[in-house]
């Protein structure tokens, strides 16, 4: 397994999240950013709707992804299930959508 890229591109990851009828709202530092916080963040947070079919569209999703767990050390490659989408708290993961360091280098050089 690849690993995963160290930043998030956040617009085509909230691309397709909205393409897969995902519902869901941006909490943390990417809703800072949306509402104009000098802030930035290289990570996506979400409070998505815990309905069967909610969940489903998620994890379907995330798994096209190759999602993880963003915290597991062994580096066992755990997926998300249905089982822990739907439960209560938060799940930190990581996914193949991502820039690599040139492309993140430009969009640095792009805020300056």
């Amino acid at each position: 397994m690849a690993p995963h890229p160290k930043a998030t591109d956040l617009p085509a990851l909230l691309a397709k999240l909205c393409d897969a009828g995902i519902e869901f709202i941006i909490v943390g530092g990417a809703a800072c950013v949306i509402q104009g916080a000098p802030i930035t963040t290289n990570d996506l947070d979400i409070v998505h709707r815990r309905t069967p079919e909610n969940v489903e569209r998620l994890l379907e999703l995330l798994l096209q992804l190759d999602a993880t767990m963003r915290y597991d050390f062994a580096n066992r490659g755990l997926r998300p299930t249905a089982e822990l989408l739907a439960g209560k708290g938060h799940l930190n993961l990581s996914t193949s959508l991502g820039l690599d360091r040139s492309a993140l280098r430009a969009r640095r050089s792009r805020v300056r």
